[in-house]
């Protein structure tokens, strides 16, 4: 206690100053932490609502979303283009958790008729109360130059300027 009553009173106001500052930057610093790698997740069913529709969940990240989805207790609407991948899919998902509802509705975006297809979509989920919808259905072209010209074309009637470019791999 000596040692500080000997100290000037400008010293000890910069030391307590930067008690603060430090004080409040390792509070914000354990906020943070507490906030990215301890906090619970948030319940989706409650947030959202009970359905999630999932497009493109025969692979990639549409499949990994409709697991996740499921695991946190939501069902699933799930929509691709091929029936067989549909059902593994579907099947799999029950097989780990019996307790969810799992529909399919087996939908081509590249097919003709697409408009009629999407109404027959929105039909089936009639009564579901859809709170997220995921939409990776995706395609591709040969090659990405035609890619890039065929979103030029489409979207150029709509008043959008696309201008796409990727690096070839390999």
């Amino acid at each position: 206690m000596d040692a500080l009553s000997a100290q000037p009173a400008w010293a000890l106001a910069l030391a307590g100053v930067g008690l603060r500052v430090t004080a409040r930057a390792s509070a914000r610093l354990a906020m943070w932490l507490y906030a990215a790698f301890l906090r619970p997740g948030k319940p989706l069913r409650q947030q959202y609502s009970e359905w999630a529709v999932v497009t493109g969940a025969t692979d990639g990240i549409g499949r990994a979303m409709a697991f996740r989805f499921v695991a946190a207790g939501l069902h699933l609407m799930l929509v691709g283009r091929s029936p067989d991948k549909l059902a593994a899919v579907s099947k799999e998902i029950r097989a780990e958790h019996p307790r969810a509802e799992v529909r399919t509705f087996v939908l081509d975006f590249t097919a003709e008729g697409l408009a009629a297809k999407v109404d027959a979509l929105r039909d089936s989920i009639q009564g579901l109360d859809v709170g997220v919808l995921v939409n990776s259905a995706g395609m591709s072209y040969p090659y990405v130059d035609q890619f890039s010209r065929c979103l030029a074309v489409e979207y150029k009637n709509k008043g959008i300027d696309v201008q796409c470019q990727a690096s070839m791999l390999g």
